[in-house]
């Protein structure tokens, strides 16, 4: 029996490997479902709720809805039965290549995110055995004797010491599907949509890094697995030490940022229907217009598991009951499998609950203009984030020379940085009211203007300025 635990923990990454990818690949056809059911609640509707998971035709299943959980199956079924149509006049490599692109770009991005800490065993090693025979290659040996060793295995695919920087990068590269897919489409609207992507990932990723890095700084590192292991505990013994309390216009900036890089409205210009037909993917159809979904979806899911890993404390629960009880004042380690597994239970139930104000932002806020969407980001986010930064740094400066305490070896927010990091929070919330109010007016791009010929023109009197 220890054989045969050693050779499953032996390949436990490989099967974490696939239960990750596979639970989120999963998790993207069931929130097409979430998102339609969230249009429906929001306009007062049912939804889909009449294809069960037996299709109408499974015996016993046959008159049995399910609530209308099939209907993702369903649609993945059409979506491989329709017709993989090609216009004559596209660039045929470039134009599969883009969907790919996308879908691989998430994909990867997700094994740097730390689900549920770090699990600690101890393995018997026979007489004569190589010890490194039985540890896995992602885990770390603590000790070893003639018959044992103990390693620490962490609950991620792949754990680096650049994850937050291997998360932006990856899906910085996502764009490139968009583009390249408006690009090769041979089609002014798709050119248009890839235009529109590109000028939106330009202007919300600078925020979006800005803001990560009012984060990060507080911390000393770009580890996901140690900014999660610095937010777990409590400031007072009651508030969570996450940093959604201590930095909440970050967390804001954050998820708006995360809004526009998924083309989510209201910042889903580059697929306008009423102006752009469908954008980039207007010359799409069948599995190749579905990968296109399926990478926004995914991308969905990582940007706001990266959401929760730097702002909602990632695996970790309030008041000890998800803490590891191995190594005294280190919550993060635990030797109790099913421990690891409810964290990542956890994080999910965290994930969901962004993913749940996607769609509810999306269902509830109309899309801007072009004008207004570049405006928000040069003249409001980033200029917020450079302050959220600047402030960071001065809170470091002051009181990051007190003790501080280190959890798993990552250095933690006293609650005095926690209060003068809330204070600063506020205090750039109202310079920023204050300086909106002194700063000239933005140009109106959007103006009436007389046009020479109109039949209308000496009828009516316009202003210069509407």
């Amino acid at each position: 029996m220890s054989d045969l635990l050693n050779y499953f923990f032996q390949y436990f990454w490989i099967l974490l490997t696939l239960g990750i990818h596979g639970s989120v690949l999963g998790l993207v056809a069931y929130l097409i479902l979430l998102e339609r059911k969230t249009a429906s609640w929001v306009q007062d509707r049912i939804g889909p709720n009449r294809t069960g998971l037996g299709f109408g035709i499974v015996p016993g299943l046959k008159d049995f809805h399910c609530w209308g959980l099939g209907q993702p199956m369903a649609d993945g079924l059409k979506f491989f039965v329709k017709e993989d149509y090609r216009p004559g006049g596209v660039d045929k490599i470039l134009f599969t290549l883009a969907p790919m692109i996308m879908i691989i770009t998430v994909i990867i991005s997700v094994a740097v995110i730390p689900w549920g800490g770090v699990l600690e065993r101890t393995a018997k090693v026979a007489p004569g055995t190589d010890p490194a025979s039985v540890v896995p290659v992602t885990a770390t040996v603590v000790s070893q004797g003639e018959s044992a060793v103990t390693y620490h295995m962490p609950f991620q695919i792949a754990s680096l010491n650049i994850g937050v920087l291997f998360v932006l990068g990856t899906l910085s590269l996502a764009v490139y599907g968009v583009v390249i897919g408006g690009y090769a489409s041979n089609n002014k609207f798709s050119f248009l949509g890839g235009l529109r992507a590109t000028a939106n990932m330009i202007s919300y990723e600078i925020p979006l890094g800005v803001s990560v890095l009012a984060v990060v700084i507080l911390f000393g590192t770009l580890d996901l697995g140690a900014i999660v292991a610095a937010q777990t505990h409590t400031w007072g013994g009651i508030v969570p030490a996450w940093n959604v309390f201590a930095h909440p216009v970050a967390f804001v900036l954050f998820l708006i940022c995360i809004h526009a890089e998924a083309n989510r409205a209201p910042f889903d210009l580059a697929e306008a229907e009423q102006e752009l037909v469908g954008g980039y993917h207007t010359e799409y159809s069948s599995m190749r217009f579905a990968l296109f979904f399926l990478a926004e979806y995914a991308g969905m899911i990582t940007t706001s598991a990266v959401c929760v890993a730097l702002f909602f404390g990632g695996w970790h629960l309030p008041f000890g009951l998800l803490d590891g009880r191995v190594i005294p004042g280190n919550p993060v380690v635990t030797d109790n499998l099913l421990i690891c597994m409810l964290r990542v239970g956890a994080f999910f139930a965290k994930t969901v609950l962004i993913l749940f104000i996607f769609m509810w932002v999306r269902w509830s806020l109309p899309r801007f203009r072009f004008d207004q969407l570049m405006m928000l980001a040069w003249r409001g986010l980033i200029p917020i984030s450079f302050g959220l930064f600047t402030m960071s740094m001065l809170v470091v400066y002051f009181f990051g020379r007190e003790p501080r305490g280190l959890i798993n070896g990552t250095m933690v927010l006293t609650g005095k940085m926690a209060l003068a990091l809330l204070a600063g929070n506020i205090l750039v919330v109202v310079v920023t009211v204050l300086v909106s109010k002194i700063i000239p007016a933005a140009p109106l791009t959007n103006r009436r203007m007389q046009v020479d010929g109109s039949r209308f023109s000496g009828q009516i009197s316009l202003p210069a300025q509407a």
